[in-house]
């Protein structure tokens, strides 16, 4: 297994580099590049000055190199930390994602525990009540969840969550504590804003995990060693937890890789809609802008969380079930 997990993390090397080279591409495809847009911004606002400053800024940008060069130094400099400086806030490209990072975190770690909390037991129970009226419920409740978009449930409840405060809960914290240190009151008002985000990123992955959750254990429980477990008495709960449960885990794991990247990169649309300040944001306004830097970064980061996602799924199916092995 350790020299598995080594050749998997070499992997990322050149797969981080593939990635990086297709990004670098597809933000270079347009005909016109950052400082063409900023000029046309700045002319449209009537300052017309900046229109005989465009091959100073092309320069000051390194924007007037050929490509292979502007792609080898990005490359270089992010593997030595350096990961430049953002052309649209002429700040670094680290700063900015550092002060994005921790509401991104936030969010998805919330709706990745509520997804996982609820998406299984109520799995279980759908399995274990098979064609109930709960059963019914549950199914209906999975469509509606893995059926409608992300961003749809949350403007449903933003409305609803309006029409029973009278408040509108854009952004993860009021006005009055956005620049201001941390606090009780801060964290206070960050909960009172982020349920509906937590809640309406979770809704798909909570629908999702439940299914495939259902759908697994009511394949293990028609097995006979079922029917065994049963006969030599065991606690109804003892059969479903202990046995059953443990062997349809095996594409939970693999379905763990997926959500968890899906969490962190999944939801850029509903972050829009809500006003939340997520990375998935920044990367939507850098791309726009043909930032390349900041884009670029945040491409690699999506990048690095699918690839350690899958990993840690590979290692948790091995030992969760000692049959598989990796040579």
């Amino acid at each position: 297994m350790p020299i598995y997990i080594a050749k998997r993390l070499l992997i990322m090397v050149p797969t981080l580099l593939m990635i990086m080279a297709v990004g670098f591409i597809i933000m270079k495809l347009p005909a016109s590049d950052f400082v063409s847009q900023y000029v046309m911004r700045q002319a449209a606002q009537g300052n017309t000055g900046m229109v005989a400053q465009q091959d100073m800024l092309r320069e000051q940008f390194g924007l007037n190199r050929p490509l292979y060069d502007q792609f080898f130094t990005w490359v270089t400099n992010f593997f030595r930390g350096d990961l430049g400086i953002s052309f649209a806030d002429l700040r670094p490209v680290s700063t900015i994602i550092m002060e994005r990072l921790p509401a991104t975190l936030a969010v998805s770690a919330m709706a990745f525990v509520l997804s996982w909390g609820i998406g299984i037991p109520l799995g279980v129970y759908s399995a274990t009540h098979q064609y109930s009226a709960g059963d019914i419920g549950l199914t209906a409740f999975a469509f509606i969840g893995i059926g409608l978009p992300d961003f749809l449930l949350a403007l449903v409840f933003l409305v609803l969550a309006f029409l029973a405060t009278g408040e509108v809960l854009l952004g993860l914290n009021s006005i009055q504590y956005a620049n201001q240190p941390f606090s009780l009151a801060k964290a206070l008002d960050f909960l009172s804003h982020a349920w509906l985000s937590v809640t309406a990123v979770a809704f798909t992955g909570t629908a999702v995990i439940m299914r495939v959750t259902r759908n697994n254990m009511l394949e293990e429980l028609g097995k006979p060693y079922v029917m065994t477990l049963r006969a030599k008495g065991l606690p109804e709960k003892v059969v479903i937890w202990k046995h059953v449960f443990r062997n349809a885990l095996h594409p939970l794991v693999t379905l763990f890789g997926q959500v968890l990247s899906f969490l962190i990169n999944g939801f850029a649309i509903t972050s829009i809609v809500l006003n939340l300040p997520t990375l998935q944001t920044t990367y939507l306004q850098a791309t726009l802008q043909q930032d390349m830097y900041l884009a670029g970064a945040i491409l690699v980061l999506i990048a690095v969380t699918v690839t350690v996602g899958n990993l840690i799924s590979d290692v948790m199916l091995a030992w969760l079930d000692p049959r598989v092995r990796y040579d």
